[in-house]
């Protein structure tokens, strides 16, 4: 932080020195390159050797510079707090949604795990494994829990019934009617559909929370120096630095 700010200072002290006539970047390594900016973009700048003009285009990241002063004497200081805000919908999100307002914005394909998500998928479908209906009343989807839960209870209420009990030289064995391990094939389907439900509904609404957290991320302020001219006889210009707020929305 010493160095740059040092930097900055000696850019500002050479800027008062002398005018030059051509762009000069400066990179966060202390070096200057004279140059003729091209272009700059979101996340580069495009110029061309101030040597060499009719030369090739060479592009910098915006992360490697400190500063560019141009040769108009404005100055552009650059730094690592700029935030890019990447949303997963197009649609317009507000904090307080419920789940079914939102569900069909997400394509849970494209989901990826951020720090700050309040549920796991993984957990949340292991969760549905041990007691179907489990994962959803987590994330708070009581209704959808409980119609899992009840589901899966009436049908193992159902598959008892369909047992019978034969007593054989004293042992006891049970003999399953066909009806009964076609319940068990649909009890299991719905166990696996329980645990699915579960993860897509974990999926959507962290998708639907790193929104959120974009869009307040998308609202951000920095405080950074500036160097400019401005007129101050009518004989010259003045060279004025101080520090400028930026406000991003």
């Amino acid at each position: 932080m010493k160095r740059i700010l040092l930097i900055i200072v000696a850019v500002i002290i050479g800027s008062c020195l002398s005018v030059s006539a051509q762009d000069i970047i400066t990179k966060k390594d202390g070096s200057d390159i004279q140059a003729k900016i091209l272009e700059v973009t979101t996340s580069e700048v495009k110029y061309k050797k101030y040597s060499n003009l009719d030369g090739p285009v060479f592009t910098m990241p915006k992360s490697e510079i400190l500063i560019v002063r141009y040769e108009n004497g404005e100055n552009e200081v650059f730094n690592d707090n700029q935030k890019t805000v990447a949303l997963n919908t197009d649609n317009n999100v507000a904090p307080g949604m419920r789940y079914r307002d939102y569900k069909d914005f997400y394509n849970t394909r494209n989901y990826v795990r951020q720090p700050g998500d309040p549920y796991t998928p993984f957990w949340i479908g292991f969760g549905d494994f041990l007691i179907p209906g489990l994962g959803n009343a987590i994330t708070g989807e009581w209704g959808r829990a409980a119609g899992f839960f009840l589901s899966n209870l009436g049908l193992g209420l159902l598959s008892y019934t369909q047992r019978t009990p034969v007593i054989q030289n004293g042992y006891t064995y049970y003999e399953y009617s066909g009806l009964y391990w076609a319940i068990t094939a649909a009890r299991i389907g719905l166990n696996v559909w329980s645990i699915c439900d579960a993860v897509h509904v974990a999926k959507v609404k962290n998708m639907y929370n790193q929104d959120l957290r974009a869009q307040r991320a998308s609202f951000d302020f920095d405080i950074e120096p500036f160097f400019t001219y401005s007129p101050f006889t009518s004989s010259g210009m003045q060279p004025v630095a101080g520090m400028s707020l930026k406000l991003s929305f």
